[in-house]
């Protein structure tokens, strides 16, 4: 029983010590070979992603911290909640409080506006909590007032709960007094403290009424109106496209002219895709800006819903010289440049019988506005072939299923009826939203935040590789929060990366363009590889779906003389727990985490679970 005891005590201390349980069985060989695999050419197009306006996902990765800014009412989506117990930002709201109410009287945009009432000894407030500040940031303020007493002092506040129940101001200013016409205010000021319970309050002392209406709080290292740490952990995973639509566009009835100029006089918008009130401060343009900070192509979704008309409309808005009427009016609207928006897809996920003929329609209007476009369709059909032909580029299908046999046999059927029906020429598929699931709403949801679902993301990547000479790009869905599929989860304070983050990183930075032959991997094990186009750099993506580990021999000597691996980086679980389902969280957001892959002689050790990226080069 001692030496039991003992065995067991000597085991943990090995595991406490990060000893490998077990070793792996042999080595195996993989040989690269310089052949192409097919004509086509990896690009970094295959690495895009997906932004909608569905829940959180926009007010996740904006930078505005007032929720309900404009009085309009927050409609929480029914029903689906999977935030792992942070609060939605889309769901932010004032108190209640006896010393304001709605009020219908005039707003200054859209129906309603805030009426505070300041009486003597009982000033007038606007609060709402939840929000996140940082000790020596700087934070922007702006609203709209209007008043029926001049002499009305207004301030807003930063402040924070201390333990023993009293406040702790953060930072306060006065603002300038109200007419009794609505005019802008701003101020700017600077938290003395850090916390993620900070309380905003807008209070007007004396006596009257304060109607406020668009209040905005943005913190000062905002890109663009952008939250910095989304800008900064979106340029980590490098994508360089990132598409811009979905359901809100086709069906939803989203009005992109509605979405432009200044964002205090737009009005909100229903979404009866995913159930919310959407304030419209991020519409197209805002987009765009993203798109520029990170270095990413925009992909936009023209709404078949809306007609080519208006189509045509936002292809001159965005591309068009100032000499045109939409030119003109993106000019006032502070962007005299064109955009050069270079990829346009017609509608989203649409299937209806009317579709073909319109589509061929819609691409004879993109292509006349831009005649430097690259235009997209929805789901590829026999008869939207025949009808739009070559008219467009790309033909657009969405997989979201685990089945990828499936997936490659749908790839297959479709490269074979393009080639039958739009023969000699380069028409291909771009797969504009992918994952391993997108309609299962149930606790089953969850496995998108998984080591698992990061595996099969790489195996689907693997996938496009061998079939580059027909995919021309591919946008994972989604980029922010979107119920569990978000490559980054964020809350008020900040944000984590979920394990298919590392993928898409990792193959967006090691890729090579000319996907080239390997020789076969054991079994549960996926690899592909891809090289230079003068062939003296080669990399190969690993993925071991086995709960061992697995030591493979990389000979690239075939490529160029003096081939080497120089490089060699793993996402695996740092706890080597061999687990499908361990996930990053807000407490341990980097349990799974890339690091060096280990070197077994000249074997490269793929662990268990894991996605390995083996660089080589010729000395």
């Amino acid at each position: 029983m001692a030496r039991s005891r003992i065995l067991w005590l000597a085991l943990l201390i090995l595991l406490a010590a990060g000893a490998s349980l077990p070793q792996a069985a042999g080595t195996v060989p993989l040989k690269i070979f310089p052949e192409p695999l097919n004509e086509g050419r990896i690009t970094p197009l295959f690495y895009g992603n997906f932004i909608e306006l569905l829940d959180d996902l926009i007010p996740g990765m904006w930078a505005e911290m007032l929720g309900n800014r404009g009085f309009e009412g927050v409609e929480p989506t029914a029903g689906w909640v999977y935030h792992q117990g942070a609060r939605n930002l889309g769901d932010r709201d004032w108190d209640p409080d006896p010393s304001w109410t709605l009020d219908a009287e005039k707003p200054f945009n859209a129906l309603r506006s805030a009426r505070l009432t300041a009486a003597a000894g009982k000033p007038g407030r606007l609060v709402q909590g939840g929000l996140a500040v940082r000790q020596g940031m700087t934070y922007r303020f702006s609203g709209w007032f209007r008043s029926d007493a001049p002499g009305l002092e207004t301030a807003v506040t930063l402040k924070a709960a201390l333990p023993d129940g009293h406040w702790m101001t953060l930072g306060t200013v006065p603002l300038p007094p109200a007419g009794a016409d609505w005019s802008r205010r701003e101020a700017t000021f600077t938290s003395s403290g850090t916390t993620d319970r900070a309380v905003f309050e807008l209070s007007v002392r004396g006596s009257g009424h304060l109607r406020a209406d668009k209040l905005s709080l943005m913190p000062g290292d905002a890109v663009d109106g952008w939250r910095r740490d989304v800008v900064d952990a979106t340029r980590e995973m490098r994508p360089a496209i990132l598409r811009w639509g979905g359901s809100t566009v086709d069906p939803g009835g989203y009005k992109w002219k509605d979405g432009i100029g200044e964002r205090d006089r737009r009005s909100p918008f229903r979404n009866p895709v995913w159930g919310r009130l959407d304030t419209m401060d991020v519409g197209i343009e805002e987009i765009l800006s993203f798109c520029r900070a990170v270095g990413a192509e925009p992909l936009v979704c023209v709404s078949f819903g809306d007609g080519p008309a208006s189509a045509r409309d936002m292809v001159e808005y965005l591309n068009g010289p100032a000499s045109t009427p939409w030119g003109r009016k993106r000019a006032d609207n502070g962007h005299p440049a064109p955009y050069g928006v270079k990829y346009w897809q017609v509608g989203n996920e649409i299937d209806e019988p009317g579709y073909p003929a319109r589509c061929a329609e819609f691409c004879r209007v993109v292509r006349a506005a831009e005649p430097a476009a690259v235009i997209l369709t929805s789901f590829p059909t026999p008869e939207l072939i025949d009808q739009v032909k070559d008219a467009a580029d790309l033909y657009c299908p969405h997989y979201y299923r685990s089945d990828l046999q499936g997936v490659d046999e749908d790839i297959t059927r479709l490269q074979a009826l393009l080639r039958a029906k739009i023969p000699g020429r380069p028409v291909r598929l771009g797969v504009t939203e992918w994952n391993i699931d997108a309609g299962s709403w149930g606790l089953g949801r969850g496995r998108l935040y998984t080591l698992s679902c990061a595996l099969f993301e790489a195996r689907f990547l693997n996938l496009l590789h061998r079939h580059a000479d027909i995919i021309a790009l591919a946008t994972r869905s989604n980029l922010c929060n979107s119920f569990c599929g978000g490559t980054i989860q964020t809350n008020a304070a900040g944000l984590f990366r979920i394990p298919a983050f590392h993928v898409m990183a990792l193959y967006a930075g090691h890729s090579k363009p000319v996907p080239v032959r390997i020789s076969e991997p054991p079994a549960g094990v996926d690899v592909s590889a891809c090289a230079a186009e003068d062939r003296r750099s080669a990399t190969v993506f690993i993925v071991n779906t086995r709960k061992e580990p697995v030591d493979l021999e990389i000979d690239a000597s075939a490529l160029a003389p003096g081939m080497d691996v120089v490089e060699a980086r793993c996402l695996a679980d740092a706890q080597d727990r061999r687990q499908p389902d361990v996930i990053n969280f807000w407490d341990h957001p980097d349990r799974v985490r890339v690091g060096p892959a280990a070197r077994v002689g000249r074997a490269v050790r793929a662990p268990a679970l894991s996605v390995t990226v083996v660089d080589c080069a010729a000395r």
